[in-house]
């Protein structure tokens, strides 16, 4: 399968730079070849079967591991009621946001930022025909509401570790950015109050380092005793960032039940991060 993505990306780059064409029609023409080659992969679940948007290998690797990569967001996400309202913070391409979707009568927010990513959502949820179930925006969230830049580590797609605001990765180490987007942030708090949208049951909070400024701007919905359960994805070699964002929830009601992460990340540069999962007390 590997090698086989590899010579589609090679294709793909190829026909991107619009063999024997010229201008606008080139780029249109490869955009559209590259589109209806782009593999469609199928993730088979207990719930149902998804189809997945593959326009590279990085999309495909995560298809690919949607059951195994976080069996814990799998178990979370198993745990839902029906009839309930999902956010998705830092949807990427909108793995868990699909499979939760197909929960009996669930609503579900989508947020990704990420101009490559987002455009791979929409399609994912395109080819599930989940319009109606599943929404995305392309925004935001931090401690306050502002125009912003996204420092984007790669513009491929599926990609991750993009930063709002500064050029830093999550254990705060500066990187020279791929790709610096103009974003809109928002606080959780005053997206809330201004746009009245579908209130979270579950809240999933996995952004790469801003964790604990988007629990800052939340406070008072994190508060609200609608919200059943968190999850937040932290660093725990960063003691203060965890201890501020534990203890935020705390303050909100919400108190941490489990810590867990998949083995495959084990004496990897990722190791030291834990999915942790809080409930309403």
């Amino acid at each position: 399968m590997l090698v086989k993505q590899l010579a589609f990306d090679a294709a793909v780059k190829l026909l991107k730079a619009g063999i024997g064409l010229a201008g606008s029609r080139a780029d249109l023409v490869s955009a559209t070849l590259a589109e209806r080659l782009t593999p469609n992969i199928a993730a088979d679940t207990k719930f149902g079967r998804l189809w997945f948007f593959c326009p590279g290998s990085t999309p495909l690797w995560r298809a690919q591991t949607l059951l195994s990569k976080e069996p814990e967001t799998i178990e979370w996400i198993d745990r839902f009621d029906v009839d309930t309202v999902f956010w998705d913070i830092g949807a990427n391409v909108g793995l868990y946001s699909l499979y939760a979707a197909l929960r009996p009568n669930m609503t579900v927010l989508a947020f990704e930022p990420a101009a490559p990513n987002f455009y791979v959502l929409n399609k994912n949820i395109e080819l599930n025909r989940m319009e109606g179930k599943v929404r995305a925006f392309s925004l935001a969230f931090s401690d306050t509401t502002r125009l912003d830049s996204l420092f984007l580590t790669s513009s491929e797609c599926g990609t991750a570790l993009h930063r709002l605001g500064q050029a830093k990765d999550w254990q705060g180490r500066d990187f020279v950015p791929s790709l610096k987007q103009g974003t809109i942030g928002f606080s959780v708090d005053d997206f809330v109050e201004r746009f009245q949208p579908p209130f979270p049951n579950y809240l999933k909070i996995d952004v790469d380092g801003l964790e604990d400024k988007i629990v800052q701007g939340a406070v008072k919905t994190l508060s609200d005793p609608r919200i059943r359960s968190v999850l937040v994805e932290l660093d725990a070699d960063q003691a203060q960032l965890c201890e501020g964002v534990i203890g935020t929830l705390k303050a909100a009601g919400l108190a941490l039940v489990a810590k867990r992460r998949a083995a495959l990340f084990d004496k990897t540069e990722y190791a030291s991060i834990y999915n942790h999962i809080f409930a309403r007390s």
